[in-house]
């Protein structure tokens, strides 16, 4: 299948792939990564094509693999905790399934229901849960993957203890798909708290939210988030203070009530309860018509300088930025409205000065999403490090003629 819709749908930064294919089981998709591999064309696995606009532009692509229809339960074990899944089915899916059982798997990246397995892997998407019950690395316990040339590898079992040696699960988190195609994976799943509650308290400036924010990790609570915003999140009416400051608790309804009275001592306030964080929060890096959107990686001491330097040197470019920060991890979103019509030259010139600011408190910048005929100007990615002659190893060794994803990822691998 080619063109159409689906071909616009599954465009990369503009570019259209010449054929879009949906295998409906792994061998299917075996089989056609090996016709690919003889031809020697580029491959791109998608899902819904939610987040293809993260990540470096492609220097070919000749073929979408899309995977929507491999979507089912392998096997689910409710009673080990255990779940193992093709990789197209939709996180909100996955979630859904672990609720009959009062179960789930405690990942809340943007766009749940448009995020497939697949994708939560090869990107290592996380959200504001991310605090408290890490990232999808941590409940990987098997994977399946096919290599560029078609063969199928996989990783781990079905079962939370079961193999010694390298944990090949863990290498393909965050690999952006380029050193294979991802077909199923198994998880270990948690129980659902009894009960969770969202706390909003709001502040004149970021140095004071972030103040309760120290505070409160310096204590016995056990938040489960700690997101932290400059932007109206349009779910608690008019936006009442310039930072608003979400405090989230999960447990049994005494737990929660102990937390949120503790939490009213250290704050000197009361605040908000509400019964989930607003989606428009979680949503935050992804969702909104913006001209630019950056990840920033600080320490979390850091976001209030970062915060501080945003505020100062933004209304001089005559931009207005909107940012929303995992308080307690140090990562930060900032994102530029479209409708500050900003122009080329000072998009660029504003990335430039946003990482020089991350570079000066220690942390690093990637450019998420900006006009892609800026990409040949900018490296989304930013500086690499040492890591990179691995990488670039590793990639040389799974997809030795480059032809998964090459250019989105790190280096132009």
């Amino acid at each position: 299948m080619s063109g159409g819709d689906n071909g616009a749908r599954f465009a990369i930064d503009g570019r259209v792939p010449q054929e879009i294919v949906f295998p409906e089981s792994t061998e299917q998709a075996a089989g056609m990564l090996h016709v690919a591999a003889e031809h020697q064309r580029a491959v791109s696995p998608v899902g819904t094509g939610a987040f293809l606009h993260i990540g470096g532009l492609p220097r070919r692509y000749d073929l979408a693999l899309c995977l929507q229809r491999m979507n089912r339960v392998l096997d689910y074990q409710p009673t080990d905790m255990t779940i193992a899944v093709e990789a197209g089915i939709s996180l909100a899916r996955l979630q859904q399934v672990l609720g009959e059982q009062n179960q789930w798997l405690p990942i809340d990246p943007p766009w749940p229901e448009r995020v497939t397995v697949g994708g939560l892997i090869a990107m290592n998407l996380s959200g504001p849960s991310r605090f408290s019950q890490g990232t999808i690395r941590d409940f990987l316990i098997g994977i399946k993957v096919i290599r560029a040339d078609g063969t199928v590898i996989k990783s781990g079992g079905r079962v939370v203890k079961n193999v010694a040696g390298y944990d090949l699960a863990k290498l393909y988190c965050g690999s952006f798909g380029t050193l294979g195609v991802i077909a199923e994976a198994i998880f270990k799943i948690r129980p659902r708290p009894e009960a969770r509650t969202v706390v909003a308290l709001g502040f004149p400036t970021a140095e004071q939210a972030m103040a309760v924010v120290l505070r409160v990790l310096g204590t016995e609570l056990q938040p489960t988030l700690i997101e932290l915003t400059n932007c109206d999140v349009g779910e608690l009416g008019a936006k009442r203070s310039p930072y608003q400051l979400y405090i989230g608790f999960a447990g049994s309804v005494e737990e929660i009530a102990y937390q949120h009275n503790r939490l009213q001592e250290i704050a000197g306030a009361s605040g908000e309860q509400q019964s989930a964080l607003p989606d428009a929060i979680r949503d935050f890096p992804v969702s909104g018509d913006a001209a630019l959107r950056c990840k920033v990686s600080l320490l979390p001491s850091q976001i209030t300088p970062f915060c501080q330097a945003v505020e100062e040197e933004s209304p001089v470019r005559g931009l207005s930025v909107e940012m929303v920060a995992h308080a307690g991890n140090g990562i930060l979103y900032c994102r530029l409205p479209q409708r500050d019509n900003p122009s080329r030259e000072k998009l660029l010139s504003f990335v430039d000065w946003l990482r020089i600011l991350a570079k000066k408190l220690g942390g690093t910048v990637v450019i998420e999403a900006i006009d892609p005929t800026l990409k040949d100007r900018v490296d989304v990615w930013g500086h690499v490090g040492s890591s990179f002659p691995l990488m670039k190893r590793l990639k040389e060794t799974l997809d030795p003629q480059g032809m998964i994803n090459p250019g989105r990822f790190v280096g132009g691998l």
